[in-house]
């Protein structure tokens, strides 16, 4: 039986059961089922169980699927989204359930793009890290954020997992990171290189010495608590811009564009030493915390280095390809 709070405000019903067997087997998975989204499946089994019919079909499914006054695009995308996975996972059960037509599926654009650091870059935006200036109310950014960015650069772990780790998630005795109970749910423990490793052994002697074990391994010199996302969102960009780091649009890269630097480069390595892509990818993906292969392609990008070496290793297929004759 599903604890959660929310869950148990479902309505009594027929397609309550079925929605508790779904919820636990996306978790199952490693998917994160949200607060937000164990809300809108309490909308979705009040619906169903309200249709007076057990059967999903196309009429039920309709009426279901009508735009709601005020709602936002966004919010019936994840309404419509939710009800086509129930209605698969139904499917995959046995039951009779109708499949929602890609008529009600909009594809969604993000104006995000990543971009890849050169090595180069990564060693200014590390130096501009150490030369922060002295600030207003506290220096403790100066101690910090050549840590955390080092970090970001050697690990490849979410901005998020960065900030929630504690001084007791740091094993420097086996040069390991835990993260614990990331996205989607993951916990893992992630090797560290032997210099990333000394460096936060000496800023844990110095800043964390004498502290509790769950003391945040950031800590904010204004709350006491873990050092909050809008500070690195504010700082970011200005390493960026005092390591002169700009995308060919003239803008500061986003820091989660440290996390595709870091997948590209590993999987670069990884591929330059031997390894089958067969064999990397799924090492990758374990290591970056993700649930789905998939999930890792998306970070997966040419960089032009690979470029010119792929071009280079693809002329040789021409003498394997047979020619075609001319035709006029």
């Amino acid at each position: 039986m599903i604890n959660d709070k929310e869950f148990l405000r479902f309505q009594e019903g027929p397609y309550r059961l079925l929605l508790e067997k779904y919820i636990n087997f996306k978790r199952g998975k490693g998917e994160k089922v949200t607060h937000s989204t164990l809300v809108r499946l309490g909308g979705l089994n009040n619906a169903l169980n309200n249709s007076s019919c057990f059967e999903i079909t196309s009429d039920v499914a309709e009426k279901i699927l009508q735009s709601r006054t005020d709602e936002n695009p966004a919010s019936r995308q994840l309404r419509i989204s939710d009800f086509r996975q129930f209605a698969m996972f139904l499917s995959t059960l046995g039951i009779s359930a109708y499949q929602i037509p890609h008529k009600y599926t909009k594809t969604s654009y993000t104006k995000f793009r990543p971009y890849i650091f050169s090595d180069d870059e990564l060693i200014r935006i590390t130096r501009a890290a150490d030369n922060l200036p002295f600030g207003r109310r506290s220096n403790k950014h100066q101690k910090i954020y050549p840590i955390l960015i080092r970090i970001l650069i050697g690990t490849g772990m979410r901005i998020s997992e960065v900030l929630a780790i504690t001084k007791d998630d740091i094993d420097i005795s086996q040069g390991v990171i835990k993260a614990i109970n990331s996205k989607n749910g993951v916990s893992r423990y992630i090797p560290v290189s032997d210099s990333l490793s000394n460096a936060l052994d000496i800023y844990a002697r110095k800043e964390l010495t004498n502290l509790k074990s769950d003391v945040p391994f950031f800590t904010s010199p204004y709350t006491g608590g873990h050092y909050s996302y809008d500070a690195i969102k504010y700082m970011f960009p200005k390493l960026c811009a005092s390591a002169s780091i700009y995308t060919l649009d003239g803008k500061v890269p986003n820091i989660h564009s440290l996390r595709h630097t870091f997948c590209t480069k590993s999987l670069e390595q990884m591929l330059a030493s031997g390894i089958s892509l067969y064999t990397a990818l799924p090492i990758l993906s374990a290591y970056v915390g993700h649930v789905n292969l998939s999930d890792t392609e998306k970070y997966i990008h040419l960089t032009r280095s690979n470029h010119d070496s792929f071009i280079h290793s693809e002329s040789s297929l021409k003498q394997i390809i047979p020619e075609v004759a001319y035709v006029e």
